[in-house]
């Protein structure tokens, strides 16, 4: 619900009475930053006050990390006149204000990307490839970390077409542990990845070692054990037992799941 007093609001921006107004509503998610635009309206003129009740959906496939929702009015036409300091092209931004809405908690989901292997020139019989860029921990993770998924196999196109089958729900499982094994290694491997990484400012965006943390919090950290003792605990303990750390991760993802249809 949006109340907007249209006289004082053209009065405030230079404008005639009769200014012509668009009322917009557009959103995008922090892990594409595509802007979708949800909601036009064209704003009454021969009216002070108006209210306005905006209703907006959004396809939740194309989403993911923290939701961006921006209200704005516009100009709906051009102007004849130019007077200094005024807006007088259609389009141009009056008035806008933001919304941000974290979409999964601190952990958020993983982009995920359906692609053919073999176009890709990646292993063609393999079921995903997790792909992390580069070896920065404080770079926002959702801007270099992708879960490709092997159209070509077919088995993932099966589950892909089935999200609710009993193969859909055994393949995820096995997913799920091989991405929490993957980064949260990778980490241990990485003496770039210190124990005492800084906290992730909740307002920001999520960055690797973040997401690290969380997985470890989530599935492999111990009762009253912090991320960071768990880290050291574990990182000790892939060097001496790899096979161990392995049968951590399978422990605190609870695999293999029975499937369910």
């Amino acid at each position: 619900m949006i109340e907007i007093d249209l006289a004082e609001f053209r009065e405030d921006c230079g404008l005639a009475a009769d200014t012509p107004l668009r009322l917009c509503v557009r959103h995008w998610p922090s892990t594409s930053l595509l802007r979708t635009a949800a909601y036009a309206e064209e704003l009454p003129i021969r009216t002070d006050r108006t209210v306005c009740e905006v209703s907006i959906s959004a396809e939740s496939t194309q989403l993911g990390g923290f939701l961006t929702i921006e209200t704005l009015i516009e100009l709906a036409a051009d102007l004849p006149t130019s007077v200094p300091f005024v807006a007088t092209r259609a389009g141009s931004i009056l008035w806008s204000d933001q919304m941000r809405l974290h979409l999964e908690g601190g952990a958020g989901l993983l982009p995920v990307a359906p692609v053919s292997f073999r176009e890709a020139g990646l292993p063609a019989g393999s079921a995903w490839y997790v792909s992390m860029d580069g070896g920065d921990w404080q770079q926002a993770a959702m801007g270099s970390l992708l879960v490709l998924l092997n159209e070509d196999n077919p088995a993932v196109k099966q589950a892909l077409e089935a999200a609710q089958s009993e193969l859909s729900g055994m393949l995820w499982s096995v997913l799920e542990a091989d991405i929490v094994a993957d980064l949260v290694g990778r980490a241990l491997d990485d003496d770039a990845f210190v124990d005492e990484t800084p906290t992730d400012d909740p307002d920001g965006d999520l960055t690797m070692a973040g997401l690290v943390r969380a997985l470890v919090r989530t599935y492999l950290g111990r009762p009253g054990e912090s991320a960071e003792q768990a880290i050291k605990r574990l990182r000790d303990e892939r060097r001496r037992d790899p096979s161990r750390f392995r049968a951590d991760v399978h422990a605190g993802v609870t695999f293999p799941r029975e499937a369910t249809v």
